[in-house]
């Protein structure tokens, strides 16, 4: 960090603001610098979000900028942040919005709201040609052409699956986000491919509690549907170092076989203690405060269909109907997990023994085939694999939902130090303390809630006049248990 006054103390939540420039629309010199006005920045990022944005408090008794400027929408801000590590961040908005404005004393004070730049432009672009092609090479075009991303700032992963769409005239954001569910990665097999059921109807039998239990028969009877597998579903978002569109199992993935990346601190765990601990560098992986959001919502699940759901297909090329059942419990080990459990619990397990949602969609093969063979690829069928743009629901219509519904199994929130590093989309390591008493303690943290947890939302909460900045992180994980520790989950 920059040299200070030797009278002012550094901290593991320092930070220096070196610059918030004010930029006139369509101008490349700053009209103001307001280090002097801003009083705190809220800055957001999310897994969910196409888009990063902030929300800056302003007072202004200096330029008044409100009219002298003025202040109409569009401005571009730019700000530049020092930590404590020395390391330097830089980040570019445009002015959306002027809220909460009182005027006293010759004195205004107002919250700027901010958002990236593409965020902005986003509103105003429809898109209305034929978009076809591979999905992951589709979106770093849409991206690259109607919003101007460099292909630098594009994280994206390849797909097995392709598209041809009509957009309808939707926004890119909106169109991208369109694809996030229907989109399979190359990484996780062959597409299409399901299981036959099999001949023999069995009663099958799980465990609740270490008893074993019957799962009441429904008139939904799993033997006689096609067993859909494999695992879809992507999603899409923007940090501060650019877009993101990848897999849900390339996120929550640490190995090569997914194409995950390992924890930013694997090596470094965040980690929440009651004792005192000396200040300095130690005090930087200190969770701060620990909050619990959610946890084992099984009814929510059941009713999404994330253990077991059944969709009746009608193909109204052929007249053929037929139904697909999926099983999580089935296909628990086809996906990447961010703990070491080994799959679902018992309890969990017996309630994916039937579905719980039913669904119902149309295949249409012939949509966007104007060949004379066989439009669909499925073997049954006869398909050839002449039609490049065939309609893969059987693919990620059940296996998205069942994917995207057991990623919120833990939620919890932290507060640390400044950490602007992060990137929502990122990974994780934090360790909570065991709260069984000491005397009957065999481990120092808590062996099922600690571990390796995914960035869904990230708020850095600068203090521009106190110069600091604390990180909160809302974190999300499918599993339980510590990687590389055998979990007790049954």
């Amino acid at each position: 960090m920059a040299k200070q006054q030797e009278t002012e103390k550094i901290y593991a939540s320092s930070c220096e603001c070196k610059q918030i420039a004010l930029y006139k629309v369509g101008e490349e010199t700053a009209y103001a610098n307001l280090i002097g006005m801003a009083v705190t920045i809220q800055y957001h990022e999310d897994i969910f979000w196409p888009s990063y944005g902030a929300t800056m408090t302003v007072v202004d008794n200096q330029e008044n900028l409100i009219s002298s400027m003025p202040i109409q929408g569009f401005e571009k801000v730019v700000m530049e942040f020092e930590d404590v590590m020395g390391d330097q961040y830089s980040y570019t908005f445009r002015v959306w919005t002027v809220t909460n404005r009182i005027t006293r004393e010759r004195r205004n004070t107002y919250t700027l709201g901010l958002i990236s730049e593409e965020g902005l432009i986003n509103e105003g672009i429809r898109i209305n040609t034929v978009i076809k092609g591979n999905t992951s090479a589709k979106v770093e075009e849409i991206l690259s052409k109607y919003l101007k991303v460099p292909s630098g700032k594009i994280d994206s992963e390849k797909s097995a699956t392709s598209i041809k769409i009509l957009p309808t005239k939707k926004t890119p954001y909106a169109l991208i986000r369109s694809l996030q569910s229907k989109t399979v990665s190359e990484r996780t097999g062959k597409i299409g491919a399901a299981q036959n059921p099999p001949d023999k109807v069995e009663v099958r039998y799980g465990k609740w509690g270490g008893k074993s239990v019957t799962v009441t028969k429904t008139d939904v009877d799993p033997e006689i549907a096609e067993k859909a597998t494999g695992t879809a579903g992507y999603l899409f978002f923007q940090t501060r170092k650019g877009h993101v569109f990848r897999s849900i199992d390339s996120l929550a993935s640490s190995d090569k076989e997914f194409d995950g990346k390992e924890p930013i601190n694997k090596e470094d765990p965040f980690f929440m203690s009651g004792s005192k601990i000396a200040e300095g560098d130690e005090t930087r992986k200190r969770i701060q405060e620990i909050n619990f959001g959610n946890e084992l919502n099984i009814m929510k699940r059941m009713r999404e269909g994330a253990y077991s759901s059944l969709c009746c297909f009608f193909n109204i090329n052929t007249g053929e109907y037929e139904e697909q059942i999926y099983s999580l419990k089935d296909m628990w080990e086809n996906m990447s997990h961010m703990g070491s459990q080994t799959k679902l619990p018992a309890g969990q397990e017996s309630l994916s023994e039937y579905p719980s949602r039913v669904m119902s969609s149309i295949i249409n093969h012939e949509n966007w085939y104007m060949g004379s063979k066989v439009a669909s690829n499925e073997d049954k069928h006869g398909g050839t694999g002449d039609n490049s743009y065939p309609d893969w629901q059987k693919s990620f219509l059940s296996q998205g939902i069942s994917r995207i519904g057991i990623l919120f199994n833990q939620e919890l929130s932290i507060s640390i130090t400044g950490h602007l590093e992060l990137c929502a989309g990122d990974k994780v390591e934090i360790r909570i303390p065991n709260q069984v008493p000491d005397e009957e303690k065999e481990e120092v943290w808590d062996p099922e809630h600690s571990g390796t947890y995914l960035i869904k939302n990230l708020n850095h909460q600068f203090n521009i006049p106190g110069r600091s900045v604390y990180t909160v992180l809302e974190l999300i994980r499918d599993s339980y248990g510590i990687k590389d520790q055998e979990s007790k989950v049954t």
